[in-house]
């Protein structure tokens, strides 16, 4: 139940303090490697 609720994401998230720009930086990493992903999935119908 608790792993559901996210309680224990949350709690390692912020066990640390991260400066806004390294949390701006991580997510635009995310997005970047999400979109690349999915450009290599798009290759594989040809």
């Amino acid at each position: 139940m608790v792993e559901k609720e996210g309680i224990i994401r949350e709690y390692k998230k912020r066990e640390y303090f991260e400066k806004p720009s390294t949390i701006l930086n991580r997510k635009k990493k995310a997005i970047q490697r999400k979109l690349l992903k999915k450009s290599r999935k798009g290759r594989a119908d040809y």
